[in-house]
């Protein structure tokens, strides 16, 4: 396994990291804007209101956490195997980095509602993990 290719993942996933604790925290903040929590203990601890469903600045915030949750690991296995079957730096810099920053503005632009943009972002980083696959399946059959 290359050395440079390593440490790029590995940038990678520290960034995509950051990405699902910056919208755990927003979610937190946004709750604690609203003062409105779903669960009674919550709403007792932090001075709100109890209520059916959260406000729609934290569904949004969710839903973001949500979509990145159902993207980012199934990235993180596909690029750690990439590696482990002879994945070359260039290749990893061009998927690692491309998935990363599509995730990032998939983020913003979830939060901001921006469409078409939006799903743009989305089908960059899904092409990346198809990439992937096929570079493991290339690599397997090969």
């Amino acid at each position: 396994m290359e050395t440079e290719a390593f440490n790029i993942y590995l940038l990678c996933i520290a960034a995509l990291a950051f990405n699902l604790w910056f919208l755990i925290t927003l979610i937190a903040v946004r709750r604690g804007q609203a003062k409105k929590f779903v669960n009674p203990e919550d709403a007792k601890a932090f001075k709100g209101a109890t209520a059916e469903a959260d406000a729609p600045g934290v569904e949004r915030a969710k839903a973001a956490h949500r979509n990145a949750l159902e993207n980012i690991p199934i990235f993180a296995i596909l690029g750690l195997l990439y590696l482990t079957t002879g994945g070359t730096t260039s290749g990893a810099l061009a998927y690692f980095v491309t998935f990363t920053v599509s995730r990032w503005l998939h983020t913003f632009l979830y939060l901001g509602g921006i469409q078409p943009w939006r799903t743009l972002a989305f089908t960059i980083g899904l092409l990346v993990n198809i990439g992937l696959s096929v570079q493991l399946i290339i690599a397997v059959l090969g």
